[in-house]
């Protein structure tokens, strides 16, 4: 999405949950979008994330742990995304969020540089 310029708001390598995946695979984010770029499938980026050598126990409990440090997260990611339909009460902070969240976003692109 990056590559075809469709990534709209998303912070790629910019978030917290993007930045200690990355760290724990010993990438930068430009590494691991040329890595899927270069990469038929998610089999692929795995080979070749391994090929590059990564402590794969640390991200298992990274991602073992995915759940319950992202609790609080994962309900508007998933409205976020489309995964959920809002409730009434929603309905007004998803259509205020729509605004402003491309803006705000290229704003932080453009002051903090992701890893």
């Amino acid at each position: 999405m990056k590559a075809a310029g469709s990534l709209g708001a998303y912070l790629l390598g910019h978030s917290p949950v993007d930045r200690s995946l990355l760290q724990r695979l010993k990438v930068t984010t430009d590494e691991f979008a040329a890595i899927v770029a270069s990469q038929p499938d998610d089999h692929g980026v795995l080979t070749a994330l391994r090929a590059r050598g990564f402590d794969e126990a640390s991200v298992r409990r990274w991602s073992d742990r995915f759940e319950t440090t992202w609790r609080m997260f994962i309900p508007l990611w998933d409205l976020d995304e489309g995964y959920r339909i809002p409730t009434v009460f929603e309905v007004p902070f998803v259509s205020m969020m729509r605004v402003v969240e491309g803006p705000l976003m290229d704003a932080l692109r453009k002051v903090s540089r992701a890893p």
